[in-house]
Formats: C-alpha cells, sequence, structure tokens
C-alpha cells in the first residue's frame, strides 16, 4: 500500500536553489533517492545613462514636460509629411506645438528643475520694457537698466543637468535641420524652422542670463578655446 504523503508534488520555492521532488516509495521501504540542483541568477546590472535616470529627479513630471513638447514638435517635422498631405496642417502643428513647449518651459520646468525665471514688464508710465531674469535661491546681486540679474546655485543635480543639457539640445537640432533644408530646398519647412529656432533660442538666452554658473562655464569655454588657438598659432608660425 503505498503511503498518501508519496502522492504530494513538491513545489520548489523561488530561491536561487531548487530540491527535486522524492521518489515515491512502498510502505516499508526504508530507501529513499533525491537530488539537489543549485543554481544562481543575477539580474542584468545594464543601467540606463545617468540623464534618463528619472528615479533621481525631485520633479521628474516636469523633466518629462520638459522633453514631450519638443519632442513631438520635431517628431510630426520629421514624419509629417509622410502621413499628413497638407503641409500647411503639419506646419500649424508644429508651431503650436513649439509655442506650448516654449511656454512650458519658460514658465514650469525652469522654475521648478532649476530655480530660474525670465519674464518682462512694461512701465505704462513710459512705455519702456524691463528684462527681468531671476533665481529663487538667492536675492539679486547684479541689477543694470533693464536687467536684473541673480545667481542660482541650489538645485538637484539630475535636474539641473537634464535641464540644460535639453535646453541647448533643441536649438541645435533645430539649426541642423535648417541647414539641411536649405540644402535639399525644402522651401516649405522654413516657417516651420524659423519658429523653432526662434522660441528654442529665446528660452536659451532667457535661461543663459539668468544663470551666473552658466555664464562662468561659457566665458571658461570661450577662454580655454581662446587659448587653444593662440597655442596652434605659435605651433604653425613655429
Amino acid at each position: 500500500m503505498i503511503s498518501n504523503s508519496a502522492n504530494t508534488n513538491v513545489t520548489p520555492s523561488y530561491s536561487s536553489s531548487y530540491s527535486s521532488p522524492s521518489t515515491a516509495a512502498p510502505s516499508g521501504t526504508n530507501t529513499s533517492s533525491s537530488t539537489s540542483t543549485s543554481s544562481s541568477y543575477t539580474p542584468s546590472s545594464y543601467a540606463l545613462p545617468s540623464i534618463l535616470q528619472f528615479e533621481r529627479s525631485s520633479h521628474p513630471t516636469a523633466c518629462l514636460f520638459h522633453v514631450l513638447f519638443k519632442g513631438l514638435a520635431f517628431g510630426l517635422y520629421a514624419v509629417g509629411p509622410k502621413i499628413i498631405e497638407e503641409d500647411v496642417l503639419v506646419t500649424v502643428l508644429c508651431i503650436l506645438l513649439l509655442a506650448a513647449d516654449f511656454w512650458v518651459v519658460k514658465n514650469i520646468t525652469g522654475r521648478l528643475l532649476v530655480g530660474l525665471r525670465w519674464w518682462n514688464k512694461v512701465d505704462p508710465a513710459s512705455g519702456t520694457t524691463s528684462w527681468i531674469y531671476e533665481s529663487a535661491n538667492q536675492a539679486t546681486t547684479n541689477t543694470t537698466t533693464n536687467t536684473t540679474t541673480t545667481n542660482n546655485n541650489n538645485s538637484n543635480a539630475f535636474d539641473s543637468k537634464f535641464f540644460w543639457s535639453v535646453l541647448y539640445a533643441a536649438p541645435l537640432l533645430w539649426t541642423l535641420s535648417f541647414v539641411a533644408a536649405i540644402l535639399f530646398l525644402k522651401v516649405e519647412a522654413f516657417v516651420t524652422l524659423t519658429c523653432a529656432l526662434v522660441l528654442s533660442g529665446s528660452n536659451v538666452y532667457g535661461y543663459y542670463e539668468c544663470s551666473v554658473e552658466q555664464r562662468e562655464k561659457w566665458n571658461r569655454w570661450m577662454s580655454r578655446g581662446a587659448e587653444m588657438g593662440v597655442v596652434g598659432a605659435m605651433m604653425r608660425n613655429g
């Protein structure tokens, strides 16, 4: 007679080792055989580039919207004419996406990700326009007639890197597209590309003026480039 426990299958647990079920044996038999197989599983160690690790962000939603409308606008510009017959419709949709991106970056993502804001006000008495460049972290450090410049040095490192990388990449990408349109005589794309360059370039200039850190980096790059040029000229002349 075979015992009831001999008919029960042993289910292995979710762990790094697996034991095979014991072989059923009739009652009165003292010997049983069992085998054990050990295995190990190591998860993939592949990691996303640091600039795409959104869990490190203090404002992941702002990071998403910082790149969302840019990506939609460029994607529509690249593939829109192939799936939409009306070039005018593609142009209008691209301009709407670019305008939405300009507003989001100027009023939301810059303030949340790097604590910067730029805007302008008009004096109702004189009619003159004053451009204001602000930081949420420090008081005003430099004031000119129509410009208020502030400093910023206290923001999430990931948010700051992501913000500036995407901000600088957008006009560069549109510039390359504009050059390609000129080379291939895509006259119908000039309106879209001009709007893209103006709007993305405006945000780059506005936030560049807001950030003392970015201006210092730019000055260092320019000085380094000038030094390399002088050294190269001296080597050629020597």
